[in-house]
This record gives structure tokens, C-alpha cells and sequence, in this order.
């Protein structure tokens, strides 16, 4: 073979070579061209998969919370409807009393409390019933004097987180005063004072409770007084 034919053909397979490894390479390219495009859609799909997980991770925290507070809801009708019972369902004025005491101690949530009547001859509140506070010092209250008496005065009621200014310093662990209403005339107040040490504070149902005391308890009184007087009036 000649020079030249040798030369030829060492630059046609050099040719052939070269045209090879570019086919070869556009070929590489071409598929890492498209293992991108199903990296970049994978990609896209977990990045659909995430928010959709987060979306739904989202929306059970909501029904569980939800859940809690209709299972919350659920509980302060029910308080709420035992309170109601045990104030209307007897005649007994030890019982009602009694009643009383119970829905401020288990479900508001204090052991200092006092009941209070309206002595209208007297103008003055007198002691009823009373748990974990000295009943001697409080067995009468001047209607118009201090926070518990401006209450049975105004019927206007008393919350310490809603008060503009203090109550007077024997006052001054009360938590709320609740006058008891028939109609627009108060017929007697109940003082709640110190809550206890787990409950940081009022909350919304322990509002209802005040607004069911200050009208079920009132009329629970009352209708007591006059089963007393009926009882008596027959023997």
C-alpha cells in the first residue's frame, strides 16, 4: 500500500472514529437530557406529593382540633345542664344551697365562696351559705358598702378581670360577685373568691355559669321561700 492510500485511510477511520464518539456523545446527551426531565417531573411530583401530605397533615390538626373543642363544647352543655337540674329540682332550701356550692367548687372552680340574701329590712345582704371562708366576718354585708355590697345595690356584676379599680382590702382575693336577679331586683349575691391553685383563670363557660346562677339560683331561693311559707301556712 502506498504512502498516500495509508494516510487516507488512517484519516478516513480517524474520521469515522471522531464521527462515532460525536454520535456517541449526542446519543449521552439525549439521555441525560431526558433522565433530567424525568429527575425535574419526579421532582415536581414529590414536591406535589409534599404539599398535598402537608395540606392533609394541616387539615387533620384542624378536625382534631375541632374535635376537641365540640368535645369541650359538648362537656359545658352537659355542666350545664346538670347545673340547671340541680338548682330546679328540688324544694329543699338546703339543697339548693348545696347546689350551689357544688357548681362554684367543681365547676368554676373555687372553695371560697359565699351566698348571700337581701334583708330588706335590714338593708343589708345576710349569710346563707358559705365554704372555706370565715362565715362569722362575713354573716352580714351592707347593701351599698364595699364591692359585694355595690353589687346587690347596682346588680351590676363584678369580675375581676373586667374591673376598672380594686375592691376594698378585705375584698381583695374576690375573683366575681354575681348578683341573683328576679327580673330587675336583686334578691341576693353570690361571692366567688379565690380560685383554685390549677386554674390559672375564668374562662367562657365559667361566664355562663355566672349568667345561670345569677337567674336559676335566684328563682331556686325563691321558690323555696314560698314552698316554706306554703308548708308552714298548711301545719
Amino acid at each position: 500500500m502506498k504512502r498516500t492510500e495509508f494516510l487516507d485511510k488512517v484519516a478516513n477511520d480517524n474520521r469515522t472514529y471522531v464521527q462515532s464518539l460525536i454520535d456517541e456523545n449526542t446519543r449521552l446527551g439525549r439521555m441525560v437530557a431526558e433522565l433530567e426531565i424525568e429527575r425535574d417531573q419526579r421532582l415536581a411530583r414529590e414536591t406535589l406529593l409534599q404539599e398535598r401530605l402537608d395540606e392533609i397533615e394541616n387539615e387533620s390538626r384542624k378536625f382534631a382540633e375541632r374535635y376537641v373543642e365540640v368535645e369541650q363544647q359538648n362537656t359545658n352543655l352537659a355542666n350545664l345542664y346538670v347545673a340547671s337540674y340541680q338548682l330546679n329540682g328540688t324544694l329543699d332550701r338546703e339543697r339548693v344551697i348545696a347546689a350551689v356550692q357544688e357548681i362554684v367548687i367543681n365547676l368554676i372552680g373555687s372553695e371560697e365562696l359565699a351566698i348571700w340574701e337581701v334583708e330588706e329590712e335590714l338593708n343589708a345582704l345576710s349569710l346563707i351559705g358559705s365554704f372555706g371562708i370565715d362565715a362569722d366576718e362575713w354573716s352580714a354585708v351592707p347593701i351599698g358598702t364595699g364591692m359585694i355590697g355595690k353589687v346587690a345595690e347596682t346588680g351590676s356584676r363584678f369580675v375581676v378581670d373586667e374591673a376598672l379599680f380594686a375592691p376594698e382590702e378585705r375584698e381583695k382575693t374576690l375573683t366575681a360577685c354575681i348578683p341573683l336577679k328576679l327580673d330587675d331586683k336583686v334578691v341576693g349575691v353570690i361571692g366567688i373568691f379565690q380560685l383554685l391553685q390549677q386554674k390559672p383563670g375564668l374562662e367562657a363557660v365559667d361566664y355562663e355559669l355566672f349568667d345561670l346562677l345569677g337567674s336559676h339560683a335566684a328563682s331556686a331561693l325563691f321558690c323555696t321561700n314560698l314552698y316554706s311559707r306554703y308548708v308552714e301556712q298548711v301545719q
